[in-house]
């Protein structure tokens, strides 16, 4: 049974409210059902512990709804900033906690490659990781979602883009793709890149929608994140 199926034929109004702290373009966005009805973005990550909260307070008090009045919560679970991660996995488990409600966690590659999936059919997701390194991954799209193609992982962009296998056209799409398009150009001459940032916060309320309905939320005591490498202390940087 769907989640809207207990609501007899006509598909209940239901509030989504979606996080981003992995990134460097994210924040905080509401939808009723897979519209988007409020988005507040910053690019200020270091300032995600002290803003997040109001941010989420100040969309519910534009859209005059109230926090018991969210049917579940969306978040990226990584690859991204660790710290960003904490964050908002610490503020959607209080939230989910607090009002019993569920959770659904989308990986950052999987919500940036959903976001061209009516430009290319593979895209090739890339956001900078530092230490000149890119967290990349690769998917193939069509209308109802994407489908991972190269899993996740975190390289140094040459050999990244090497590895990927040569028969595919590739839109390269996120802010590593911005940062070394130089290096996909020489390696891959006849893929394509877009210059674009990493907010992903309308395709997460929008792939929230979709797994809420075939079932697929889950309880936020289960959500964890997936930062791919070990973080600098535990590297001992």
């Amino acid at each position: 049974m769907t989640p809207d199926s207990r609501f007899g034929s006509e598909a209940r109004i239901m509030y989504f409210l979606a996080l981003d702290t992995a990134t460097n373009s994210g924040g905080v966005a509401l939808a009723r059902n897979s519209e988007i009805i409020g988005l507040a973005m910053f690019k200020t990550p270091l300032k995600y512990s002290d803003r997040i909260i109001h941010y989420i307070d100040f969309l519910l008090r534009q859209l005059d709804l109230q926090p018991d009045q969210i049917d579940c919560f969306v978040t990226t679970t990584g690859p991204g900033s660790f710290t960003g991660l904490r964050i908002g996995l610490a503020t959607v488990k209080g939230f989910c906690q607090g009002l019993d409600r569920p959770v659904i966690g989308v990986s950052t590659l999987e919500a940036l490659a959903y976001r061209y999936r009516e430009v290319s059919e593979i895209v090739a997701a890339m956001i900078d990781a530092r230490r000149q390194q890119v967290y990349g991954a690769v998917y193939e799209t069509d209308q109802k979602g994407v489908r991972e193609l190269v899993a996740g992982t975190v390289q140094p962009p040459s050999e990244w883009l090497k590895g990927l296998p040569d028969d595919l056209e590739y839109l390269f799409v996120g802010d590593a793709a911005q940062m070394y398009h130089q290096s996909i150009l020489a390696l891959r001459p006849k893929s394509r890149f877009l210059l674009t940032d990493n907010c992903v916060l309308s395709e997460l309320c929008q792939l929230g929608y979709w797994r809420y309905t075939r079932g697929e939320a889950g309880d936020s005591a289960a959500l964890e994140a997936n930062y791919i490498r070990p973080s600098d202390a535990e590297l001992g940087i």
